[in-house]
């Protein structure tokens, strides 16, 4: 069994009209009323977590499920700190734990446990990081991945950002607006693109969720063929 560290990254645009305290209690409510791993019901709840002289909030959970940890992020609320749109600028929740945790189904966490944290969390985007497989697959520099790193120089395009997809993960969420401005066409196309292609694509909020693999014994060759085949279909470089 691989013993490969899993991140699930979840991504949120922040909204200034509401505060830190309202959007920690509204998580924290929602997250503790789902079951399955990447439940918090009875954990000791953080609360709400300030900025200070910081221009982002932390907080971190242990789960009750041995080896899974739970880490968050707010951006401060100030009028006069401007958000600029990239995902840099991005509100996240990421949980981590090894695929090889004998505690939790890898394969239960990405076909049904993740989707319903994808709703809690209003999230715009989600992916899930399998070990270093992504970094690799975007390279070092130029002379590893001249594509990526060309897309990289480009001020107007935020790499796998809020504005382009670049790497295809073992499962994703996009939002509409994230489809509509990577892709150029709406989730309902990209579900029609990739019924019947991948293990799941379903509509999720009002975007879409996409598992390519969920098989926790998968192989670096096996993800960098996943990207070559999708990433035509869905017209990506």
């Amino acid at each position: 069994m691989s013993s490969e560290n899993i991140r699930l990254r979840l991504h949120a645009r922040p909204d200034k009209g509401q505060t830190i305290a309202e959007r920690h209690s509204m998580i924290m409510e929602g997250l503790s009323r789902i079951q399955g791993v990447l439940s918090i019901a009875g954990c000791e709840i953080p609360p709400a977590p300030e900025c200070g002289d910081e221009l982002m909030a932390l907080y971190s959970i242990r789960l009750p499920t041995k080896g899974v940890r739970l880490i968050g992020d707010y951006l401060y609320r100030g009028e006069r700190y401007l958000y600029e749109d990239r995902a840099c600028y991005d509100e996240n929740l990421r949980y981590e734990f090894k695929v090889s945790n004998k505690s939790l189904d890898y394969c239960n966490v990405l076909n049904s446990d993740l989707i319903r944290v994808i709703e809690i969390f209003s999230a715009y985007k989600a992916e899930v990081l399998y070990g270093d497989y992504a970094f690799s697959y975007q390279g070092r520099d130029a002379t590893d991945n001249p594509i990526y790193f060309k897309l990289k120089e480009d001020k107007s395009i935020d790499v796998d950002g809020r504005n382009n997809i670049f790497t295809l993960h073992p499962a994703q969420f996009w939002d509409a607006e994230l489809c509509h401005r990577a892709l150029g066409y709406g989730p309902q196309e990209v579900i029609a693109k990739l019924k019947g292609v991948c293990p799941l694509v379903t509509p999720v909020l009002d975007g879409v969720y996409i598992i390519l693999n969920d098989d926790p014994k998968m192989t670096y060759d096996t993800y960098v063929e996943m990207n070559n085949t999708i990433k035509p279909i869905l017209g990506l470089i």
